[in-house]
C-alpha cells in the first residue's frame, strides 16, 4: 500500500514540475515574431502610400488607417516585450463572441 501511495506522489511530482516547462514561452521565438510584425507593418504602410499615390486612397483615410496601424504594432510590441503575444486581434468565425450593438444571427430552416 505504501509503495502504490509513493508512486501516486511521485508521478504527482513530477507531473507538475513538468507543466511549468511545457507552458514556458521562448523570448527568442517572440523578439522574431516583433521583427516580423514590424516588417509586416512597414510594408503595410507602404502599400497604403502607393494606394494614395494611385489615388485609391485619399490621404485622410490613409492617415487613420496608419494611426490605427501604429496603435495595434506598439500593443503587439509591449505584449511581447511582456513575454506573451496573444496573435492580431479578434477574427469572424470560431470564437468571436458578438457585441451587444451587432444583430444577432437568424437562423435560418
Amino acid at each position: 500500500m505504501r509503495r502504490l501511495a509513493a508512486s501516486f506522489l511521485a508521478i504527482a511530482l513530477l507531473v507538475l514540475s513538468a507543466v511549468p516547462a511545457f507552458g514556458a514561452v521562448d523570448q527568442g521565438k517572440l523578439n522574431e515574431i516583433k521583427a516580423l510584425t514590424q516588417q509586416m507593418n512597414s510594408i503595410k504602410t507602404q502599400i497604403i502610400d502607393k494606394e494614395v499615390e494611385a489615388g485609391i486612397l485619399d490621404q485622410t483615410k490613409a492617415e487613420k488607417i496608419k494611426n490605427a496601424m501604429q496603435k495595434r504594432q506598439q500593443r503587439i510590441e509591449q505584449e511581447i516585450d511582456k513575454g506573451e503575444f496573444h496573435g492580431f486581434g479578434h477574427k469572424k468565425g470560431y470564437g468571436h463572441k458578438p457585441s451587444k450593438d451587432s444583430p444577432s444571427p437568424q437562423k435560418t430552416e
